[in-house]
C-alpha cells in the first residue's frame, strides 16, 4: 500500500492558511473603512513597522492625508498669529492677543505645527483621521489634541473639518509637566493615520 506523500499535505496546509490570513485582512479592512476611529487588526499589526519622518519631509498617506510639519516648540502658550482688535462702547480701538494656554499651569505645551491636505475621499473631521500622542523618556504617552487658528488667525478652535483635497494648518498638542520638558530625555511624536504609524523625534 502506497503512503500518502506528507509534503504535499504540509503545502495544502500552508496554502489554506494564507487564505485564511488574506482573507481576514481583507475583511478588517472593508470593515474599518465606514469607521475611522475604530482599530482594526490590520492597524494593530502594521503599528508595529512605523515610518520615521524628519521636519519639513512632505509625507502622502494613500486616501487620507497628505502633510508636512513645519515647526515644533515647547512653550507656556500658544500666541495666534494675528493680534485682534476690538472697540470699546465709545469707539475706541484695543487690540488682545490671544493664545491657548496649559489647563494646569505647572504643565507646558508639546506641539508641531503641520500642512495637512486631505485626501478623504468626502468631508471629514481631522480628529477622525489623526491620532497622535507624544512619547517621553521612550516610555511615559501623553495624547495629543489639535487645534487651528481661526480663518482670520486671530483666536483658536478645535473644530477642524476638511473637504477632499482642502489644505489646512493644524497644530497637535500635548500637556506635559514643566518637569518633563527641563530635562534632556528623548521626546518623540507618533502619528497615526490609517495603516501607519509615523515616528517624528522632538529632542
Amino acid at each position: 500500500m502506497k503512503k500518502k506523500p506528507i509534503f504535499g499535505r504540509v503545502i495544502l496546509s500552508l496554502y489554506f492558511l494564507v487564505l485564511l490570513v488574506i482573507a481576514v485582512f481583507v475583511v478588517q479592512i472593508k470593515m474599518s473603512l465606514p469607521y475611522p476611529n475604530k482599530e482594526t487588526l490590520v492597524q494593530k499589526i502594521m503599528y508595529n513597522f512605523p515610518k520615521v519622518i524628519k521636519m519639513h519631509q512632505k509625507v502622502v498617506n494613500d486616501n487620507n492625508l497628505e502633510f508636512t510639519i513645519k515647526d515644533k516648540n515647547i512653550a507656556q502658550k500658544i500666541s495666534a498669529p494675528v493680534v485682534k482688535v476690538f472697540h470699546d462702547y465709545w469707539g475706541e480701538q484695543y487690540s488682545e492677543t490671544r493664545y491657548y494656554s496649559p489647563k494646569d499651569e505647572n504643565n507646558r505645551l508639546v506641539y508641531v505645527s503641520l500642512n495637512t491636505k486631505s485626501l478623504y475621499k468626502k468631508k471629514a473631521n481631522f480628529n477622525d483621521l489623526v491620532k497622535a500622542k507624544v512619547i517621553y523618556a521612550d516610555k511615559y504617552e501623553f495624547d495629543c489634541f489639535s487645534i487651528k487658528t481661526t480663518k482670520d488667525k486671530t483666536d483658536f478652535s478645535s473644530n477642524i473639518s476638511l473637504m477632499p483635497l482642502q489644505s489646512q494648518d493644524v497644530y497637535l498638542v500635548a500637556e506635559l509637566p514643566r518637569d518633563f520638558v527641563n530635562t534632556k530625555n528623548s521626546m518623540n511624536l507618533e502619528i497615526f493615520i490609517g495603516n501607519t504609524k509615523y515616528i517624528v523625534k522632538l529632542r
